[in-house]
């Protein structure tokens, strides 16, 4: 037990960072926060953009590449839950750059598959690796945000995975035409090992990480002081620098038996709900989308186009949902998300025909589906402590794989029994429902006493 009157690292430290003003080095942190992100995106996006194009050169059906969509979020369930206690122990920085570095490897291996088995591996090692940067790019940012802007800067960061998408859609065309589908994962990684590089220079370690380690005291001390702009000799700045290591008091780190203490032991089992409903949603809709409208009567030109609204909705709606989020609790703006998300995908499965119908449909489905999984991830960073915020959203991340690693193999399942388009996309609006009641009954536990 620490002394009377010792503050815990968490606190000392959070009251400096709290008040301090963006400055240059926020902004470099939150930039290179933001390409890795992106970068995230399009490597975790890229095969169901170039499966028609692998399909055609290799003599398969397209319906055959199911477990190899599914492999790389494989991946990204077990790096995530990995990386989060990674980060929580060895540090986020460290722990970033070799997941990054991992996935890099992976997107360069899938350019040489020869099969499918091949491509499963490569993509699982893509996943593995770029689903391990994602919970400590946002604790990352969540530590480094004054309090006033940290959902806005949460969010904005997290929503560029959803330019990462966007990006390689733009690339798949021209480029896959004129290189061939292997130069589409060549990009994906040659960037990532480029950035990946740039941030090992530019990019710090947590200040609250170290100070909370009780680690490379100049280190932690010079970052503080540059992040705050007070003197050296400031006292606010000293009481952080001096505050008691983050410990169960024998020196080990906090356990993961923590996740579930206090309101904890509600909120966590709560949130995992609302990961597996929520990247079941994103996933299904990314991979079967086009495929599903197209079997709906809509003309590939359409269903390809719509698609393509679905990703701008993710992109507009990080936009305006990081901005909503610093105005209005997060809870209740994700239960409001998954609402608007049940009626969009009631009304896609209705019938609707008409091709602006459909435009309009599928932007606001990825609006307000892929908009909620950003500020999920925003909204889980807040429910725990520094010392185990990476640990609480990777294993978020990790279990919610649960769904979209399930949601393409049950699209496909789907389909071939004959299901209809429209109750297949209709069935969709049930775990949008079942999200938008849980953020509700936390939203009532943070009303009653809970963490806010």
């Amino acid at each position: 037990m620490a002394g009377a009157g010792a503050a815990p690292a968490d606190d000392r430290v959070s009251a400096v960072i709290d008040e301090a003003p963006i400055g240059r080095l926020h902004v470099r942190i939150f930039l290179m926060c933001a390409f890795i992100m992106t970068l995230d995106g399009f490597d975790l996006g890229l095969l169901g953009f170039v499966v028609p194009a692998i399909s055609a050169e290799w003599g398969l059906p397209p319906s055959s590449f199911g477990f190899a969509l599914s492999a790389s979020l494989i991946g990204v369930a077990f790096g995530s839950a990995i990386a989060g206690w990674m980060g929580d122990r060895f540090g986020r920085r460290t722990t970033l750059l070799w997941m990054f570095v991992i996935g890099a490897v992976g997107s360069l291996l899938t350019a040489f598959a020869t099969d499918l088995t091949t491509l499963s591996v490569f993509r699982f090692i893509t996943g593995f690796g770029m689903g391990g940067t994602i919970p400590n790019v946002i604790s990352l940012v969540n530590e480094f945000s004054p309090k006033r802007r940290r959902p806005f800067l949460v969010v904005m960061v997290y929503s560029m995975a959803a330019v990462g998408s966007v990006f390689a859609s733009l690339l798949a065309a021209p480029l896959i035409g004129r290189l061939g589908w292997e130069s589409m994962f060549v990009v994906g990684g040659v960037l990532p090992l480029v950035i990946g590089a740039v941030a090992f220079f530019l990019l710090p370690e947590s200040v609250r990480f170290l100070v909370a380690r009780g680690r490379d005291g100049e280190r932690a001390a010079d970052l503080l002081q540059r992040l705050s702009g007070r003197p050296a000799g400031d006292p606010l700045l000293r009481a952080a620098l001096s505050a008691r290591p983050a410990t169960d008091g024998s020196g080990a780190a906090v356990p993961s038996s923590e996740l579930f203490a206090g309101w904890l032991r509600w909120v966590t089992p709560l949130l995992w709900i609302a990961f597996i409903g929520t990247q079941a949603l994103v996933f299904f809709n990314s991979s079967w989308l086009p495929t599903l409208l197209k079997e709906g009567g809509f003309s590939i030109d359409v269903a390809i186009h719509a698609t393509g609204l679905f990703h701008f909705g993710s992109v507009i709606g990080g936009l305006v949902i990081s901005w909503l989020a610093s105005r209005h609790p997060l809870s209740r703006l994700l239960a409001l998300l998954y609402f608007a998300a049940m009626v969009s995908l009631l009304l896609l499965g209705s019938g609707v025909r008409g091709d602006l119908a459909a435009y309009a449909l599928a932007f606001c489905v990825g609006f307000t589906v892929v908009g909620a999984s950003f500020c999920l991830g925003a909204f889980a960073s807040t429910c725990y402590p520094d010392t185990l915020r990476a640990r609480g959203v990777g294993w978020g991340l990790g279990i919610g794989r649960i769904g979209s690693i399930a949601s393409p193999l049950l699209g496909g399942a789907a389909l071939a029994a004959g299901m209809s388009v429209d109750t297949i996309i209709s069935t969709l609006a049930a775990p949008a429902a079942v999200c938008c009641l849980v953020m509700v009954v936390i939203a009532r536990l943070q009303a009653a006493g809970g963490k806010s």
